[in-house]
């Protein structure tokens, strides 16, 4: 083989191996990037119900307050504490007995 031959061939050899390996990484980001986007479409459906389900505590307990029902029995039945539950009715203007 001339050197021009092996040189050529070096070249070819080279740049399929690189571009082997530009697939290859690629591929792991494009697998790592649905990962990642799987992992936080989970997170935040789940956000998303945490925070659904602690507004419905608290439209509940509201609902109660104004209906005139004592704090002690808001906190059980919302499972709160009534620190909270007072708080609560402070931010939404409803007065306690």
């Amino acid at each position: 083989m001339s050197d021009t031959n092996v040189d050529e061939l070096i070249r070819t050899m080279s740049a399929q191996r690189v571009e082997a390996l530009r697939v290859g990484v690629e591929e792991d980001l494009r697998a790592a990037w649905e990962k990642g986007k799987a992992a936080g479409k989970a997170e935040g459906i789940s956000e998303g119900e945490f925070r659904g389900r602690k507004q419905g505590v608290i439209s509940v307990a509201l609902n109660l307050l104004r209906a005139g029902t004592d704090t002690a029995t808001v906190a059980k039945a919302a499972e709160l504490p009534e620190p909270i539950i007072r708080k609560i009715a402070q931010d939404n203007g409803i007065t306690l007995a």
